[in-house]
């Protein structure tokens, strides 16, 4: 009976956990960084002196060590022009990610409320995955801090700094959940 209570109590949440994840798809998944190169460089051609090298216009040219794109011309020598909408693809995967979890989360409420999942089960689940998004993003955020602050050269199988951001979305999305679903706990502690 007590679980029963629990559940419905968790599914009136649900308005809220919608909302927030909601209005999370809807800010900007992408936040290009352009003349901030930590050596100070201009112009640095691949493979660049630090892990940051990005090209999202696809110039062969960190986007660190130079303007923004409204700020410079698009066309570089050499080089095929590009569209300008090409410029602001979206890199990672914010709204995917969010829905995937939101969708995930729902199923186990759905689970839970059916008796077909105990409440214990449901909590472990989300804890170890926000566990394990954090152990993740922390330690590749490590890493990459490393790897720029030393202009170390080294490199794993994967683009690090990719999954960082992409792990770290999951984290968020997973922390925001928890947050909601233990809503009363942390307003107790605030009185």
């Amino acid at each position: 009976m007590n679980i029963k209570i629990v559940t419905i109590k968790g599914l009136g949440n649900m308005k809220k956990v919608i909302i927030i994840l909601a209005i999370i798809l809807f800010i900007p998944s992408i936040s290009l960084a352009w003349d901030d190169c930590p050596y100070g460089e201009v112009d640095e051609p691949y493979p660049g002196t630090c892990g940051r090298y990005t090209d999202t216009n696809h110039d062969k040219i960190c986007d660190h060590s130079q303007g923004a794109p409204e700020d410079r011309n698009l066309v570089v020598s050499n080089v095929i022009p590009i569209k300008q909408d090409e410029v602001h693809k979206r890199i990672y995967h914010l709204p995917e990610i969010t829905l995937f979890l939101l969708l995930l989360y729902v199923m186990s409420r759905i689970l839970l409320k059916k008796n077909k999942l105990r409440l214990v089960n449901h909590k472990k689940i989300w804890n170890v995955l926000l566990l394990l998004t954090f152990l993740i993003s922390g330690i590749l955020g490590i890493l990459l801090i490393i790897r720029i602050n030393t202009g170390g050269n080294f490199s794993l199988p994967f683009n690090m700094l990719f999954w960082h951001v992409d792990v770290g979305i999951a984290m968020f999305v997973i922390c925001v959940l928890h947050i909601i679903e233990r809503w009363n706990y942390f307003k107790n502690i605030l009185k």
